[in-house]
């Protein structure tokens, strides 16, 4: 594995694989029930899973190409409550190993590690299903932050093939778990940024950790910062008051668009009353969320 990670040396690259983000019932409902979202926006999939660590829970997801937007109507899976969370992936055989030295090494971030296993049809036994390391982000955090790596019984499971150079591919499992190839059609292309509101505390442990592995961190205006990898910016609103959250998802679009009627923008599509997703140009997105108590 010689990837090169987001400060040009040599290393395992974590990849934004997923978001999720809790949303209330009304905005959830209102999603998985859009014909927007479904037939034009991008491929969904609702999955019911059994999880060594998380327990049961189901969701609903919006996927482009190589990401995936995970959105919750109930609580997240955990003995804390959780708003969100930043999911990174692996591609690279034995990168969540070395990501784990990597971490060891540079003293900058503690963690947790597991090896997650699954429930599958056809087996008494849970299955490996991927390696997590799971940043701690502190005491009773209502944020999450994972680095995974999945197995090869995941890639197996599910109908996955590695790259001829065993790289698993984000998209290659995304196609074989979702059940349809991504073929430009729909306008998701992948997700691009994320905006966090968080507390002070919370914005150093998140850029410590993703500093280990070449995120650029630049302070701005009012009191924000921005944090600059492969494929992803992450701008951190810090506010001690606030509650601690995922405010916006930026999204790229596929430039040609869906077939169908035009969609001009800017267009707004609501959600219940604290969900919006705003077409800002042909080829840029923002998915905004309220807080769920307003």
């Amino acid at each position: 594995m010689t990837s090169g990670s987001a400060g040009g040396g040599q290393g395992p690259v974590p990849r934004i694989d997923h978001i999720m983000v809790l949303l209330d019932e009304e905005a959830h409902q209102d999603v998985s029930r859009s014909d927007f979202i479904g037939e034009r926006f991008g491929r969904i999939k609702r999955k019911e899973a059994d999880s060594s660590v998380a327990g049961a829970y189901s969701t609903f997801g919006v996927a482009g190409e190589h990401t995936l937007i995970e959105l919750f109507g109930t609580a997240l899976p955990s003995t804390s409550p959780l708003t969100g969370g930043l999911v990174f992936s692996f591609e690279e055989p034995g990168s969540s190993a070395a990501a784990r030295a990597q971490l060891d090494a540079s003293g900058r971030a503690k963690y947790h590690y597991d090896l997650v296993r699954r429930t599958v049809d056809g087996s008494d036994e849970q299955q490996p299903w991927y390696h997590l390391i799971s940043v701690d982000l502190g005491e009773a955090s209502p944020l999450l932050l994972f680095l995974n790596e999945v197995t090869d019984e995941y890639f197996r499971s599910i109908g996955a093939r590695p790259a001829p150079d065993g790289t698993r591919r984000r998209r290659d499992y995304l196609d074989a778990a979702l059940g349809t190839p991504y073929d430009g059609t729909r306008m998701m292309r992948d997700i691009t940024g994320v905006r966090l509101s968080v507390g002070t505390e919370r914005a150093q442990r998140i850029a410590d950790a993703l500093a280990v592995f070449g995120y650029r961190a630049a302070e701005r205006e009012g009191g924000s910062r921005e944090l600059r990898g492969p494929g992803l910016d992450i701008r951190l609103d810090v506010d001690d008051a606030a509650g601690e959250r995922v405010t916006e998802i930026e999204i790229g679009l596929v430039s040609q668009g869906p077939p169908g009627p035009e969609i001009y923008t800017p267009a707004e599509f609501r959600f219940g009353s604290s969900s919006r997703l705003v077409i800002e140009t042909p080829g840029r997105a923002r998915w905004l969320f309220e807080p769920m108590d307003r």
